[in-house]
């Protein structure tokens, strides 16, 4: 490891340096490790404090661990100033921060005189009132806005998604918005070789309840009533909280063998597993956020050439329905779900044709496009030629 620091100072020595920082996301989040870190460390010194169980170099980017806390009180009032700290000894040229509760780490180092990003993953405002574990919603809002005012003020944002835009434009904010697509080359190579004439369908990402792993295991469930039997691959780091509630379902225990959770993984350990899918499952829940918002796994799916079956929400459907690249069903209603699963899965056809027509529109959400906005976002703060 001495060798590989040593390795990086000399190639790197001349490059303006850039950290990233999140106290809530896995080190290996997909857009904040395979986007934005690694399309960045050929133009700068790229570092990465996060969620992580140690110190390492990876793909070039230096990675420090931070510690999340469990308890949700102590992570708002003390992971700022902890993540503070360990940011300012690094002295980096330029901090891109991405979560809401860091506010006040980067105002903090906005006052010491560094650049500045705040990423909003989403609509933060909304999503108080989305999420069913938030207590004191309103004065968590009233919170968040009085830190988001002070941010407008003070720091650079970056947007994930064109439909909070009109909030910030409001409030005179400098902003970019940077949309969640996929690095197309990243993925072409899980497209081939694959095998998609099984019964599998492949779910990857945050496992909350929010994500529709219920509908998907009720859906298996009245498929096996059926006679039809599919299992189920789940990559991502499953919550204690959706766990339990998985547990309690009537017929878990009828569908657990056929429902295989693989665990968080390296994304493209996690696209691995896909070769052997039939069908890529992005049943999102209705919220405000997750209607307006494009899901990235939508892009990914096709990238690969995964037929997939997703929420009919009315943004999901301008992609989806227009390429022909899946089927669009109720989020909530598990036999939909399940008519979806059952109609792909008995037309190799269908599947091949869904196959053919993601692949032919992924190019048209290629992160490139948005990796371009980033680097020019950097350049005019850093005030690069």
């Amino acid at each position: 490891m001495v060798f590989e620091k040593r390795k990086f100072a000399e190639q790197q020595v001349m490059k303006s340096s850039i950290c990233h920082l999140s106290s809530v996301h896995n080190a290996l989040d997909t857009r904040i490790f395979y986007r934005y870190c690694l399309s960045l460390k050929t133009a700068y010194n790229v570092s990465l404090i996060a969620v992580h169980p140690k110190e390492e170099w990876r793909e070039g980017i230096h990675i420090f661990p931070f510690h999340r806390f469990k308890n949700k009180l102590l992570r708002v009032s003390f992971t700022w100033l902890i993540m503070f700290f360990k940011a300012f000894r690094l002295k980096a040229d330029l901090y891109h921060l991405h979560d809401p509760e860091l506010i006040p780490c980067g105002l903090l180092l906005k006052a010491f005189g560094k650049q500045v990003v705040m990423d909003l993953h989403e609509n933060v405002a909304e999503d108080i009132f989305d999420k069913p574990w938030i207590p004191f919603k309103k004065p968590l809002y009233w919170c968040f806005h009085f830190f988001e005012k002070l941010a407008v003020k003070r720091l650079t944002l970056v947007l994930a998604e064109n439909s909070y835009e009109a909030r910030y434009q409001k409030m005179g904010a400098d902003y970019t918005t940077i949309l969640n697509y996929c690095d197309v080359s990243f993925f072409k190579p899980f497209s081939e070789p694959v095998n998609r004439n099984t019964n599998r369908i492949f779910y990857i990402g945050i496992l909350l309840e929010s994500r529709g792993l219920q509908q998907i295991s009720e859906a298996v469930y009245l498929l096996k009533q059926r006679g039809v039997e599919v299992h189920f691959d789940v990559v991502g780091e499953l919550y204690s909280s959706l766990e339990d509630k998985l547990l309690a379902l009537p017929y878990w225990n009828e569908v657990a063998s056929q429902i295989h959770f693989h665990g968080c993984l390296p994304l493209e350990k996690g696209y691995e597993i896909s070769r052997n899918a039939a069908i890529g499952m992005c049943i999102i829940q209705p919220m405000k956020n997750s209607i307006e918002s494009y899901p990235t796994k939508m892009f990914e799916y096709m990238a690969i050439g995964l037929p997939q079956i997703i929420s009919n929400f009315r943004l999901y459907r301008s992609v989806v329905e227009k390429h022909q690249t899946g089927l669009c069903v109720d989020p909530g209603d598990a036999a939909a779900i399940a008519a979806a699963i059952d109609t792909l899965l008995k037309q190799p056809e269908l599947r091949e044709q869904m196959r053919k027509q993601a692949l032919q529109a992924a190019p048209e959400f290629d992160w490139f496009i948005e990796q371009e906005k980033l680097l020019k976002l950097y350049q005019r703060l850093l005030k690069l030629p």
